[in-house]
């Protein structure tokens, strides 16, 4: 009985306020969709890093057809064979491999799709040596300062270089993300606060008869923190759906090519499901907070 009629004045008190609960909803909602976001761009950055923190290499651009400052002339083959000799010799390189011109043309044209690679050919790729080195943080910059004045050497490039400017994309999108994500939810606090004010004010006589006939301050504040509550619930369950859109519109849509190609990791509903449920939690525990604080300090009941 007592539960009944708890949810009783649950249920009415969110059809007195229905314009502002929606609201709240909506809210709540957004913001948890952007937290989700940050959580989902962190979980990529993630799985970026464990995919190629063990593949870094450093690659060695032989001066080619394409003259610029640094190449006076086309690598010719006694200078390739000397740099190899050079390269196979020097203790802080634990492999090398050969990529022609062909097959750098051959992989880049299957990363970037045909669209793309029609406007490709061999002749805009160059040779390169492309190195494992034995410890790539502590080496490469000794490995660069030996073999880019090497004759026939264009340039001496670290990938880590490369996947670090796509990792400052990544986390300026999570930064973002969460900086959107904390100003809605203080929207949200607000809104959420001035909701449970309104409410209790509109339901005083009620909660009065209440604490006259013997009910606890407790059972007179539950239904307004429940409000608050099932407002934040149905508005993190709105905002997976949405995370998993908007993955799909991200990943499999702007970055359809790079993800088919295994350049880009894939996000799967399980990570959607993660970080959707980790949000939902942080917007229930945080309406349970609000609601406690603002019946607390702002409401007599």
């Amino acid at each position: 009985m007592r539960a009944n009629f708890v949810m009783s004045g649950v249920g009415t008190g969110m059809r007195r306020n229905l314009l502002m609960t929606i609201a709240l909803i909506l809210t709540t909602g957004i913001s948890l969709f952007f937290l989700g976001g940050s959580i989902l761009t962190s979980m990529e950055i993630s799985k970026f890093r464990t995919k190629y923190e063990d593949k870094l290499n450093v690659s060695v651009y032989l001066c080619g057809s394409t003259k610029n400052a640094e190449c006076t002339h086309s690598v010719k083959d006694a200078e390739r064979a000397q740099l190899l000799a050079k390269l196979d010799a020097d203790p802080r390189v634990l492999a090398t491999d050969f990529i022609s011109k062909d097959q750098a043309y051959l992989r880049n044209k299957d990363l970037l799709g045909p669209e793309a690679a029609k406007f490709l050919t061999p002749a805009d790729f160059p040779d390169a040596f492309v190195l494992k080195l034995k410890n790539i943080r502590r080496d490469y910059s000794a490995v660069e300062a030996t073999y880019k004045s090497q004759p026939g050497v264009e340039e001496v490039q670290n990938q880590n270089d490369s996947l670090k400017a796509i990792l400052t994309i990544f986390d300026s999108a999570r930064v973002g993300a969460l900086a959107f994500a904390v100003l809605i939810l203080i929207c949200a606090v607000i809104l959420m606060a001035i909701t449970i004010q309104v409410a209790a004010a509109q339901r005083r006589n009620e909660t009065s008869i209440m604490r006259l006939v013997g009910a606890s301050r407790w059972m007179t504040q539950l239904p307004f923190v429940i409000e608050a509550v099932i407002a934040a619930l149905v508005g993190g369950l709105i905002a997976i759906p949405a995370l998993w859109l908007a993955k799909w519109k991200v990943l499999n849509g702007i970055f359809k090519t790079s993800v088919q190609n295994n350049v880009l990791p894939d996000l799967n509903s399980n990570d959607i499901l993660i970080a959707g449920g980790l949000s939902l939690i942080m917007g229930i525990v945080l309406a349970m907070i609000t609601a406690y604080i603002t019946l607390r300090a702002y409401v007599r009941l």
